[in-house]
């Protein structure tokens, strides 16, 4: 009985193992070419090139492109082939390197052998040359025969450590054009453009074939990285035309030289090998890694057709369902990225969208290739491409923390699942999606005609026609008031829509290409990211990347007693998320207001930092920002804390409330000099003010058709100092999204020191964007008490809105008839109408109405606005109304009907409702 149990447990557990394995195709078939997928027909080419123009066109092209090397081929087989760079003398077969730069070689193979790049970084003074330009079998040890970027008349011989990726360049050229002839020679059946192609890649491989892995000199983390001809493993593009132009040429190889087939593959199988050996395994670079694999997956034959077993499948199921130390199963790289719920991945916004392409591009790639649907074996995959537009701007650009850039959302995922679920029949999918794209690219909103650029867009499935009857929305049906991804700590409230919308995004340091920031923040306003992210500077590998870029300074945070920094990229420093309003993802009716509070342990200085951030936002057009930011060292060495806040414009003006312009003097402060971090140094212009009292100032940006400002407020406190200075341009800004004059200009900066602790006296701002010099904004007050904030913020016209955070949710404040208890809230009186909003809290109160929470602290608002009661508690609650007349009977009814009766309470002269937990109900009131 035991055995049989033993037996049934061990069926039963290697049936859970192989449910969690992705399908493998266990037959690729035997015909060539198939790297573009299953039916690559040469007749149904032909014929699509007799259709269609864009398909002439490209054989056109490339005829054209291919002409003068056929010419010298003609007379001179070897004038391409030549201008390799190869270690044609040496036949060097060791290549040694330092780090990211090159070192030297030793060995010999039977064969020159494929020559390595000078350095990792791009970055080099000279110039890649025309392949006419390049000098014939160049290899000698004075290094490479180049043009200086300064001097690009003379030629000079440098050492190929100081050519940066050059060599990479100049091959990637010359396979680029054997590629085109071995598809040539597929097309039209000419010899001599296999026997050009031949030559190339004949000589290429089996440079690859004699070669040894690269040895780092400094044992260090590049060991870990290096590829047989680049610094990185994801960084061997070569592959994928080496693969299409062996994929082409694989008929003429298998007539003309046979004998050669098994050494091409062993070349591609060590190629792969070293692929899933080295690299990095828990971000995009596993992906990218497993995009040069399945490119050699492809081209070679089935597993039976080598002894070692290392066919098709072998490599598919390594990068599908293998784990290896540096490169992951793709279940497991999930499981370890995406946040099931919300469906982010835990890097920075480009990059993982970058991974969300390439997830998906693995996708089609199974589908297109294969049949099998992998977005029904990998459902978050569906998750993440809706969740993809919390990423979005309300000018539909992506937000930017950490490593990068303000773009657009990119259109491959979007697209890959429409066209998956018209191919699947998922209906639901397919107007959801489709009506997604055209929110987001109202702008492009028809795909009807299809027109290719390049080899590849000859072997595209028919073109993606989008249903007729799905139409665009509003970017708010696809993105939400308020959004958490813990596993990237970061946290976005939303109001409004367009130009006029307001946004936050609030970011910490958890994930890949991450920032030393603390609790920083982006401000969109207008149109455009008024408070930007700064992005990665010039590169990773620059100085001002490390000292600058990716420090507190140049984020819109708390810096502590000059010092507060942690490791960047790889990133653990996570805010805690102590309450927000509404709850992440939920689809709220627009009540105008949406609040954050999140804490932050500072390890370098081993500190407490909370911030508060709210959007107040009371009409189309009005609106502004709050921004309560409170820090302290645990120890009580409270040097200083200084608040940075960057924001786009030419200018930054400071008054006094009276709106008399602070005097500002030169300052030499804010300086590595005074034992602050070295990027306080990348800041100059420096300005500063010693005052303990209340400003206001407008930073000012002059567009052609426009001038945006951001105008701000800010409270006073004792033993503080302003600063205006200039910081470096944000690199963020490169992809169109505003003016390059704009993008390559400083960004004025206001900084506030405050001389000791900042928990008790904290940074308390009040932001609003608005346009050419005007405000909403009359006035905005204080009326709080030491760790109490209290605003009053008066608008136009005649709105007060009352801004009540404290520490504790159980502190009890009052403020002339208004009270409240809990971490946060707001009271707005307009005329008639009002809004009670606890965004954390217990009770509150306009002196007519309050609100009581029944459990502890969460959210609740009660809003009056042309006599109509609207109401919203994520508890059982109390509602009390002071009464003036006598009243017999109160009834409250929602509006599905049901009835709530008051208790009338004739000597407080109050009415006590008890309702239980409701969102976005509307009350009637009745009182007789």
């Amino acid at each position: 009985m035991k055995n049989t149990l033993l037996i049934l447990f061990l069926l039963l557990f290697t049936h859970s193992i192989n449910a969690q394995n992705l399908p493998i195709p266990q037959n690729i078939g035997t015909h060539h070419p198939r790297v573009f997928g299953k039916n690559m027909s040469l007749n149904q080419v032909k014929a699509l090139v007799q259709q269609e123009p864009w398909a002439q066109a490209i054989i056109t092209k490339t005829q054209s492109n291919l002409v003068p090397y056929l010419d010298h081929f003609k007379t001179d087989q070897s004038w391409l082939v030549s201008r390799l760079q190869m270690n044609w003398k040496t036949k060097a077969n060791q290549v040694y390197i330092k780090g990211g730069t090159y070192d030297h070689t030793e060995g010999e193979a039977p064969v020159p052998t494929v020559k390595f790049p000078g350095t990792r970084n791009h970055a080099t003074d000279y110039l890649t040359p025309k392949i006419e330009d390049i000098m014939p079998y160049m290899d000698d040890p004075k290094g490479l025969y180049l043009q200086h970027r300064d001097r690009p008349t003379q030629w000079e011989w440098t050492g190929i450590s100081k050519s940066g990726k050059i060599v990479e360049n100049i091959n990637r050229q010359i396979i680029g054009i054997a590629k085109d002839a071995a598809f040539m020679y597929w097309y039209t059946g000419e010899p001599v453009y296999g026997d050009l192609a031949y030559s190339i890649m004949n000589t290429y491989l089996e440079g690859i074939y004699y070669l040894k892995e690269p040895i780092d000199l400094s044992h260090g983390h590049h060991q870990t990285l290096v590829g047989y001809t680049s610094f990185e493993v994801i960084q061997e593009h070569i592959l994928n035309d080496i693969t299409q132009g062996y994929d082409f040429l694989h008929n003429y190889i298998e007539k003309q030289h046979p004998e050669k087939l098994d050494l091409y593959a062993q070349t591609f199988q060590k190629w792969a090998d070293l692929i899933i050996k080295n690299g990095v395994s828990f971000n995009n670079w596993n992906l990218l890694e497993a995009a040069h694999i399945s490119h050699i997956a492809l081209v070679l034959e089935n597993n039976v057709a080598y002894k070692n077993g290392k066919g098709a499948q072998y490599y598919l199921d390594q990068i599908m369902n293998q784990t290896s130390t540096r490169q992951w199963s793709m279940n497991k790289l999930i499981d370890y990225g995406y946040d099931k719920k919300t469906g982010i991945w835990n890097e920075s916004p480009g990059y993982a969208m970058n991974v969300l392409s390439d997830f998906i591009a693995f996708a089609e790639f199974y589908d297109h290739n294969f049949d099998i649907d992998l977005l029904k074996e990998i459902p978050v995959l569906k998750q993440a491409v809706k969740s993809s537009t919390q990423y979005l701007l309300p000018n539909r650009y992506m937000v930017c923390f950490g490593d990068g850039h303000y773009n657009k959302l990119r259109t491959e995922p979007i697209l890959y699942l429409i066209k998956n679920a018209q191919k699947y029949g998922k209906k639901e999918d397919e107007v959801f999606f489709t009506s997604m794209y055209k929110t987001i690219y109202s702008d492009n909103t028809t795909l009807t005609k299809y027109e290719g650029r390049s080899i590849q867009d000859l072997f595209a499935e028919q073109p993606l026609v989008f249903d007729p009857n799905s139409k665009a929305g509003k970017l708010s049906d696809y993105t939400s008031p308020l959004f958490y991804a813990p596993n990237t700590s970061w946290l976005v409230q939303r109001q409004g829509e367009g130009e006029s919308a307001l946004m936050v995004s609030q970011i910490g340091s958890l994930g890949n290409h991450m920032h030393s920031n603390g609790i920083a923040m982006e401000l969109y306003g207008k149109g455009l990211p008024l408070a930007p992210e700064m992005g990665h500077g010039s590169s990773y590998f620059s100085i001002e990347y490390a000292e600058y870029y990716t420090q507190f300074p140049a984020h819109n945070t708390v810096i502590v007693n000059g010092k507060s920094k942690y490791p960047e990229m790889k990133s653990n420093h996570a805010f805690s998320l102590n309450a927000s309003y509404p709850k992440s993802g939920e689809k709220q009716e627009a009540i105008g207001l949406t609040f954050s509070d999140v804490s932050f342990r500072e390890p370098e200085t081993e500190s407490n930092q909370r911030r508060v951030m709210g959007i107040v936002k009371n009409g189309e057009n009005e609106g502004y920002y709050i921004d309560i930011f409170r820090s302290t060292q645990s120890l009580g060495n409270n040097i200083k804390n200084e608040y940075f806040y960057h924001n786009l414009g030419q200018s930054l003006d400071l008054y006094a409330t009276d709106g008399t312009p602070l005097p500002l003097s030169t300052t030499t402060k804010l300086a590595f000099g005074d034992g602050d971090l070295m990027a306080y140094d990348y800041m100059w212009d420096k300005k500063s003010i010693e005052t303990s009292q209340h400003f206001k100032g407008k930073f000012t940006l002059k567009l052609k058709d426009k001038i945006v400002n951001m105008n701000l407020w800010m409270q006073g406190q004792a033993d503080r100092e302003i600063f205006s200075v200039l910081s470096p341009k944000s690199t963020a800004l490169s992809h169109g999204l505003v003016p390059d004059e704009i993008a390559n200009s400083p960004i004025p900066t206001l900084v506030v020191r405050q001389n000791g602790e900042a928990w008790k006296r904290p940074f308390v701002a009040i932001y609003e964007p608005s346009l050419n010099h005007t405000s909403a904004i009359q006035s905005v007050n204080y009326f709080g008490k030491d760790a109490f904030v209290g605003i009053h913020v008066s608008q136009k016209p005649s709105q007060e809105d009352y801004i009540f955070s404290t520490l504790s949710s159980d502190e009890k404040v009052t403020y002339k008839h208004l009270g409240f208890t809990g971490t946060y809230g707001v009271i707005s009186e307009k005329s008639n109408d009002f809004n009670l909003f606890i965004g954390h809290g217990k009770y509150i109160s306009n002196g007519k109405y309050s609100i009581t929470l029944d459990t502890t602290a969460c959210a609740a608002t009660l809003k009056s606005e042309n006599g109509t009661l609207f109401f919203s508690s994520e508890s059982t609650s109390t509602i009390t109304i002071a009464i003036k007349e006598q009243v017999k009977r109160a009834v409250m009814t929602d509006m599905n009907g049901r009835k709530y009766l008051g208790v009338v309470d004739a000597k407080s002269k109050t009415i006590k409702f008890k309702l239980p937990s409701m969102t976005n109900q509307t009350l009637k009131l009745s009182l007789n």
